[in-house]
């Protein structure tokens, strides 16, 4: 799995251990809830670490198995912190909350840029998508609406069905830009 998907759903679960945990259920408690579901790759890896406990194996050897699996730093870190406390018992409700702000300020962070790179793109396609067929169109016609200037010595008109070429060509162009830029738009989604 990429490191997108172990963040897209990573803020709602360390918002939804932190109440767990505020509330008096330990981590085991918390990491079976977790494991009903709702919460993308964090949940398939709770659900394969209680299967795995339930086997015999140790909760602190589970979560230095995931550790080692995590790509994403964010991930990573929640996986450090849940593992420390197994083994330290530290305060793991006060990491919780801090590692909480830091996603979702990363989180805001990444939305703003996305949101600036978007910046020109109504422009942009409002540009191509109005003025080339306007400019098209009237480029199309230009044989009809000049065609009696057809005898003045150094005026060539090209025939209608060459100026009708051109806009279906010039047509398909447009929208192949107006695709290409949405699907450039779309790539750059951040995954939030």
């Amino acid at each position: 799995m990429s490191a997108m998907e172990e963040e897209r759903d990573l803020i709602y679960a360390l918002r939804a251990l932190q109440v767990l945990m505020g509330s008096g259920v330990g981590l085991e408690g918390a990491i079976h809830h977790i494991a009903q579901g709702g919460y993308g790759r964090f949940t398939d890896d709770c659900s394969d670490m209680i299967s795995n406990m339930e086997r015999g194996r140790m909760l602190e050897e589970e979560l230095q198995r995931l550790i080692r699996s995590a790509k994403s730093d964010a991930y990573r870190r929640l996986l450090n912190s849940m593992r420390t406390n197994v083994t330290s018992n530290t305060d793991l409700l006060s990491s919780l909350e801090q590692q909480a702000e830091r996603e979702e300020e990363s989180r805001s962070d990444k939305l703003k840029r996305y949101i600036e790179s978007l910046q020109g793109l109504p422009e942009t396609a409002l540009s191509i998508g109005f003025l080339i067929p306007l400019i098209l169109g009237i480029g199309a016609m230009a044989p009809f609406l000049m065609g009696d200037l057809q005898g003045v010595p150094g005026v060539s008109i090209p025939p209608a069905d060459t100026m009708l070429n051109m806009f279906r060509g010039g047509m398909v162009l447009a929208i192949t830009v107006l695709g290409m830029l949405v699907w450039g738009a779309h790539n750059k989604d951040p995954g939030v």
